[in-house]
Formats: C-alpha cells, structure tokens, sequence
C-alpha cells in the first residue's frame, strides 16, 4: 500500500477535525470538520476559489474575551509561525449560528514562501461543562465547610435568643407591656435559623428524621408565621383536598419548603398581589414521568400573581446561587434547597410561568398510608409532664445546659447534666439504676454524643438516645444513624419542642 494513500485515509478518518491552512485561509478540511461545525458540505466550509473561508469567517466577531476574532487570529497564526505550534482555546460558529467551544492545535510546516499550518480541533463543550460542574460543587463544599464552621456555635447562641425570648413572653400577663419586641426577636432568629438550615442542606450537615407527617397539618401551622414574613400587602389564599395527606419526610425540612415556595412568591410580587397554596392528592400513572415510580402523591402548588418567568430562568431557577433579585435581596440557596428536600424524599419539583402570567412552583410527594404521628399522639392523649424519669443531659454549652436542666426539673425530670461525654461516663460509672433517656448534644469537646450514646448502650442496652444537632460532618452524621431507638433535633429549637419530643420518646 503507498504510504501517501495511508497517511490521506488517516486524514480523513480522524474523530478530530482537521484543516489546513495555507496563508490565512482554509484549503481543505477532513470530513469531521465539516460535521463538528455542521456544514452542508466541505465546499461550503472551505468557501470557493478566490474567496477560502478565514478563521474568522467561522466565528463570533469577538472572542469571550472581548477581542476582534480577526485580530486574534491573525496574532495567534503569528505565534504559530513564529514558534513552530501553538495551541489554544477557541469559540467557532456552527453553520446553524450556535456556539462551538473547541482547542485549537496550530502546527506550522514551510512551503515555499506560504507557510502551511495543520490545525486539530478537539471539541471541548462537554468538558468545559464538567469543569463548571466540578467547580459549582467544590463551591458547594467551601460552603459546606464554612457553614459547618460556624453553625455549632451560630446555632447554640440562637438557642439562648429563642429560648428565653419564649420564657419571657409566656411570662406576660394581661397587665404586662406588648409583647410584639419579644416576637420579633423570635421572628428574626427563626430567619437566621432558616438561613444556617439552607446553608447546611447542602454540607450534609442538617440530619432528616423522617416521621409520618401531614403536609397540610405543616401548611397550617406556617400560617402565623407566613401572614409575617409575606406582609399585608400580599393575600394568601389556602385550599385543602379532604383527609390526610401524609408523607414520610423531615417536619421541619417540610416547614422549611412551605416558607421558601412563600417567599420566594413573595418576593415576585414587590407592589402586593396574591399567593394560592393548594395541596392535594394527585395520581402519577405508568409513562407519565421519568422521575417518579406510579402511585399516589401529595400535591402542593404554590402560584403568585407576579411578573412570570422567562424559559432561561426558570431552566437556572434550582441552580444554587441564581437570583434575578437584587445585590442584598436574596440568597440564591430558596429554591436550590426545595429540590434538594424534594430529591431526597423521592418527588419532584417543576415550574409553571409565562412572563408576565405570574409563576406556579409544583411538588409531588409520595403519599404514605401510615397515621401522621401528630394525630396519633393527641389520640393516645400524650402526658405533658414527667414522670420523675431520670434523663442525662449532656452539652458543652453551659447556658443551655442550665436553662434545659431547670425547666426539665420543673416538669418533673429527675436530671443529671454533664458538659461532654466523658464527664457524663464518669457521672455515671458504676451506677445500677438505668437511664430512661440520654439527651445530648453531637459534636462536643473529648467525646462526642454519638460515640458516648455507643458506650452508654453497651451498659443499658434499652437506652433511648436523643442527639441535639447544631452541625454535624458526615463522620458524625453516620455515627447518629448508627445508633438504634435515635432521634435528632435540630438546633435552634425552644424548650416546649425539646419537652414535647423527651416526652414522645419515653411515651413511645
């Protein structure tokens, strides 16, 4: 075989596209140029006698950079020449007008007095969309840690605000002053609790406990809460399908849905308007989706009256970190965290909009059939005070460990506190009489709550553990899972929700 017909197969087989170039203009090309820039054919690309294509014919007018893709061009040929090769990155137009992100590979061979330049292209499109992907997660995971750096502690000062703002206004009497201040400062760490939540959903740091949970129940009790955060300005209409429409999620990672889809309506409309919330029952069948199993699921629609979307936005709406509002007025974490809680309960999430038809942001939960344990407690008519059960209380921070410890004695605990593990192991070393509960907190100085749960379980085998959560890396987060008849709560949380859950705990 002549080696000329080898080396013109190898040419024209290439997956990458190949050109020459002689001068300035493109003299032949291989037929994977013609395809990767989607020419009718190689006469069309390389353009007729007396009018070769240029390089810049087959591109932009500018570069990414802002500069003239004539010009740099030219320059780029220029180095070539000079150097031998050179290689670079380079934005081409395809035949139908879309972009086409390529490495370039300029190699210069003398010919006479018109240097010949074999140019490779190699399409890196996909690429370049895995390396914004890799760096919008490590984005992800410099949150992650600089959350998790600061939400152990953030999270215990909030438990000291909401704590005793709520012991100072249950204080309150007819004759007292107004207690609006006081719930204010409450309204305003709930905000800062729900912005650490948003924060951590991403870190893994916020462990789920999933529990049977009506969503209407969870759209009820937000209520007080969303007539706040919404304003007078904004009118919220409520509509509820018949029955329970229960789902095995995390209630507060559900509260937390509810107020983001709100405000995130909210904030569509900044001249007043109306916000529909409508949760149902929905039937997916066979084929009709990619993304969920057939059966039946929890609706829940929240719709505003605002501006609407266009199709970029709402292609970008669940990208962490994109917000149309401006500098100061949003996170870009609302809607990234809905998706996040719908995929990790095993529904879905899509947009409604057409600009200036106002939007409609759908969820679709999988419907359970088991009683929503809110119903199930108020059934069996759950006792409000202790029993004078022993409970251990562990936690480093010693402003809530005494405002825990006080008002668990005044609810009838018998309560022995510890700041850290390893002070709790030797408060109860070689006692006989059983712990009914250990409370503690998860990442503590010496020994962690998980890690002394283990070894308190090895002497009480029963023992009921129940973890006080401000942030936890995945080591712990494993740790908490590990540990049989668990519960978490998530910090920030007020007294009344750690006595009503001790209580559920020891009911049980």
């Amino acid at each position: 075989m002549d080696p000329r017909n080898a080396y013109e197969d190898l040419f024209e087989l290439s997956p990458n596209a190949i050109l020459i170039i002689e001068g300035d203009r493109f003299v032949d090309c291989n037929p994977a140029a013609v395809e990767m820039l989607r020419f009718p054919s190689k006469q069309a690309l390389l353009g007729h006698s007396g009018a070769q294509t240029h390089p810049a014919d087959i591109s932009p007018a500018c570069q990414p950079d802002g500069e003239s893709s004539a010009e740099k061009a030219e320059k780029y040929l220029k180095i070539a020449s000079e150097q031998g090769s050179h290689t670079f990155e380079w934005t081409h137009l395809r035949f139908d007008g879309t972009d086409l992100l390529v490495e370039v590979q300029l190699t210069v061979a003398k010919a006479g007095e018109r240097p010949v330049v074999h140019v490779v292209w190699r399409d890196i499109s996909e690429r370049k969309r895995l390396e914004a992907e890799l760096g919008r997660v490590q984005r992800l995971e410099a949150v992650g840690r600089l959350a998790g750096g600061i939400a152990h502690d953030f999270n215990n000062l909030l438990m000291v605000i909401v704590s005793h703002a709520e012991l100072l206004k249950d204080g309150f009497d007819s004759g007292s002053p107004d207690p609006s201040p006081v719930q204010e400062i409450q309204d305003a760490a709930d905000r800062a609790a729900a912005l650490t939540r948003q924060l951590l959903a991403f870190s893994r740091g916020q462990p789920a406990q999933a529990r049977a949970t009506d969503l209407g129940d969870v759209v009820d009790g937000v209520l007080g809460l969303l007539d706040r955060l919404i304003g007078e300005h904004i009118e919220i209409d409520v509509q509820r399908g018949d029955g329970p429409l229960t789902v095995m999620a995390d209630p507060s990672q559900l509260e937390q849905l509810v107020l983001n889809l709100a405000t995130n309506a909210r904030d569509a409309m900044p001249r007043g308007g109306r916000v529909e919330i409508s949760i149902g029952r929905e039937q997916v069948d066979e084929g009709r989706s990619d993304h969920l199993a057939p059966g039946a699921y929890v609706s829940l629609s929240v719709g505003d009256s605002g501006s609407g979307m266009t199709r970029e936005q709402i292609d970008r709406a669940f990208d962490p970190y994109y917000t149309t509002k401006a500098t100061g007025k949003g996170t870009g974490l609302g809607l990234a965290t809905v998706h996040a809680i719908v995929e990790q309960n095993f529904g879905q999430v899509w947009i409604e909009s057409e600009p200036g038809q106002g939007a409609c942001i759908r969820v679709l939960l999988p419907l359970s059939q088991r009683e929503p344990e809110a119903a199930r407690s108020a059934r069996q008519g759950r006792r409000q005070k202790g029993g004078g059960e022993t409970i251990l209380l562990v936690e480093d921070e010693s402003s809530i460990r005494t405002l825990f410890e006080t008002g668990l004695r005044k609810e009838g605990y018998r309560v022995m506190s510890a700041e850290d593990g390893q002070e709790a192991l030797d408060l109860v070393a070689g006692r006989s009489e059983a712990i009914d509960l250990l409370v503690t907190d998860v990442v503590m100085p010496r020994l962690s709550g998980p890690e002394l749960a283990r070894r308190l379980s090895n002497e009480w085998p029963g023992l009921q553990v129940l973890f006080m959560s401000g942030y936890s890396d995945e080591g712990n987060l494993s740790a908490i899972r590990a540990v049989h008849r668990s519960r978490v709560l998530q910090k920030p949380f007020p007294p009344k929700v750690l006595h009503s859950e001790i209580r559920r705990m020891l009911d049980a």
